[in-house]
């Protein structure tokens, strides 16, 4: 399953649930989520803030494309 596949899943479970997120959160979330199971929980905060700098960047490159589109 791609990590867009996730993302989109998780936004229809936290829909279900009552829960809103931004594209961002979710991101993150799935993110932090795979790298913890990837690694059996034992992940630090050099890991952490790896994920968060990736989702960070996977998101101001979205902007720029969103931007582009509309032009």
């Amino acid at each position: 399953m791609t990590h867009e596949e996730k993302v989109n899943y998780m936004r229809i479970a936290a829909g279900v649930a009552g829960m809103g997120f931004t594209n961002h959160q979710l991101d993150l979330l799935i993110s932090l989520y795979d790298v913890i199971i990837e690694k059996e929980g034992m992940t630090n905060l050099q890991d952490i803030i790896k994920v968060e700098m990736q989702v960070d960047e996977r998101e101001l490159i979205n902007k720029t494309n969103d931007k582009t589109k509309n032009k």
